[in-house]
């Protein structure tokens, strides 16, 4: 839904699937659920209609965001899934949305955050140079007794890889 005239969110993912020591989503939310990526687009599309200005995507853990549309394509031995990937997403988002100024998303998590989404904002230049990501600690022993499933490693090589694909990238 569109909160005002300039800024709307949109849920592209509900759920997750972390079991992170302190939290309740999985158990309230339930596993992560990805929505098919011609609603997103057509739910983005009415809200660039009505005014929208930014549309940020929504999801506990959005890049985990992942869709698979059963028997989308046609191959020689039967009907194959179509594949969304949360990179793919955004620039599909983005290139049909010509009209809308910012893309944002927000919760991303550090442990599975791909080169291919870096690379889809490097190339889409209406989509914000921002990562919203969370800093739960910077002790890997408090990482693993959080069951976070990464290390203080894994979340500066992601900062790190953001930096030099994104020079002008900044961090939440």
């Amino acid at each position: 839904p569109i909160d005002n005239k300039y800024q709307a969110y949109i849920r592209v993912v509900r759920g997750c699937n972390k079991f992170c020591t302190y939290c309740v989503v999985p158990y309230t939310r339930g596993p992560e659920v990805s929505r098919s990526p011609d609603a997103i687009i057509e739910e983005a599309r009415k809200l660039v209609a009505a005014g929208a200005l930014e549309i940020t995507l929504l999801g506990q853990t959005v890049n985990h965001y992942v869709h698979e549309e059963a028997g989308a394509i046609s191959t020689p031995t039967g009907p194959a899934a179509r594949r969304t990937t949360f990179a793919e997403l955004l620039v599909r988002l983005h290139d049909a949305l010509p009209d809308l100024p910012r893309l944002r998303f927000i919760t991303s998590f550090p442990a599975d955050f791909g080169d291919d989404i870096l690379y889809a904002i490097a190339r889409s230049p209406r989509i914000c140079r921002y990562l919203h990501i969370p800093a739960q600690s910077g002790s890997n022993r408090i990482l693993k007794l959080m069951n976070r499933g990464y290390t203080v490693e894994t979340y500066r090589d992601l900062l790190e890889r953001a930096m030099r694909m994104v020079p002008d990238i900044r961090f939440a």
